[in-house]
């Protein structure tokens, strides 16, 4: 009877961190895996969990067991596509090993996903979880925390959506008051003011630490410093891009509070209506500013740019749409319903026209790398 000895990473830490090719099959191949994400990351579960699955594979071999062992990986996009990864290693190394039994060694974080897709095509005998022992002190505790929140994946699961929730809180827990004070209302409490202020500061701290938004800014702040010393054609049409989306907003703020007498829901869809149209002129100029820019300083037509201006339109008029049913829905506002069913089918026809666009475009540029290779193109008689 021979039994696999398989470890499973479900993320491909091994290869996103180590650059390692899987799966790995034979001792020397896992430890030589064991070793180089070590390298790069002595406190990753996956290190441990292969040495662990070593340790259990050199135990049977002192016991005369007809015994193999491998690791396969996922995707670190987790979820179908990583599974469908690890299904494909899976049929390789069963292909190559041909086991009656697999011993499943894995850190536990995910057996419930991982047991399927392995019991699905073999049998399994036992299930090894390997859980990393630290130090129980309040240092310890710490240490491990910040390690989880720089992690990339624990700040996008769980400090990501803490941060939005707090945003969102904070933001409608300032609405009311904001309202009641441009309605010259002397009932404000500056108390729950500051209270909703804090709330959606903590909030936005949050969402800006989980995308590392101070790295990006630091980042921008560089190649704006490069293109001003190159005279980039692009910071001419960023600053519009940036004053027309303050704009917008200026725009949408004085639509909100046109009507003292509008509801609360009557004042986010005018404020929306107000910014949407702007927000969408702001965009449309940063891509023709790229546009313009990649022509000058590479000489290339990237005509990706001009699909999104028209995606963009096209986003803008559904929403608009959208908008002016809510209003007619809600009694806030009477339109034609003819000119909402136009503004619905004109964005429609836009993201056709920015699908078909895009095809085609591909396909022009598809034959002019051909051409540039010298790759033989077929022609239709």
């Amino acid at each position: 009877m021979r039994i696999l000895v398989l470890c499973v990473d479900r993320d491909d830490d091994f290869g996103v961190k180590a650059g390692l090719n899987s799966p790995f099959v034979g001792r020397e191949e896992n430890l030589k895996a064991a070793i180089g994400l070590g390298l790069k990351d002595a406190e990753d579960s996956d290190t441990n969990t292969l040495l662990a699955a070593i340790s259990i594979y050199d135990e049977m071999i002192k016991k005369g067991m007809d015994v193999e062992i491998a690791t396969i990986c996922g995707d670190v996009h987790v979820g179908y596509e990583s599974d469908l990864v690890l299904s494909t290693q899976l049929e390789t190394v069963l292909g190559l090993v041909r086991p009656d039994r697999v011993v499943l060694v894995s850190d536990g974080a995910e057996d419930e996903y991982i047991y399927p897709v392995v019991s699905s095509r073999v049998k399994v005998d036992s299930v090894r979880k390997v859980f990393v022992k630290q130090v129980p002190t309040v240092e310890g505790t710490y240490y491990i925390l910040i390690k989880m929140l720089n992690d990339e994946k624990v700040r996008k699961r769980i400090v990501v959506p803490i941060g939005l929730a707090l945003l969102v809180f904070g933001i409608f827990a300032l609405l009311d008051p904001i309202i009641m004070l441009f309605q010259g209302s002397a009932e404000v409490s500056f108390t729950n003011m500051g209270l909703a202020m804090i709330w959606a500061v903590v909030g936005l701290y949050l969402v800006m630490f989980a995308y590392k938004a101070g790295d990006r800014a630091r980042e921008w702040w560089k190649e704006t410093q490069t293109a001003v010393k190159e005279g980039s054609t692009m910071l001419p049409f960023a600053v519009l891009a940036i004053m027309i989306f303050l704009l917008g907003l200026l725009y949408g703020l004085d639509a909100a509070l046109s009507d003292p007498e509008a509801e609360v829901l009557e004042k986010i869809v005018l404020f929306v209506g107000g910014f949407m149209w702007m927000c969408v002129f702001a965009y449309f100029t940063f891509q023709v500013g790229l546009f313009i820019n990649d022509y000058l300083s590479k000489g290339v037509l990237q005509y990706s740019y001009l699909v999104a201006s028209v995606t963009i339109f096209a986003l803008g008029f559904i929403l608009q749409g959208a908008l002016d049913a809510t209003q007619v829905f809600f009694g806030f506002r009477n339109y034609d319903q003819a000119v909402i069913f136009l503004e619905i089918m004109a964005g429609f026809l836009l993201a056709v026209f920015g699908a078909l666009l895009n095809t085609s475009l591909r396909g022009m540029n598809g034959k002019q790398k051909g051409a540039e290779s010298g790759d033989p193109v077929e022609s239709a008689e």
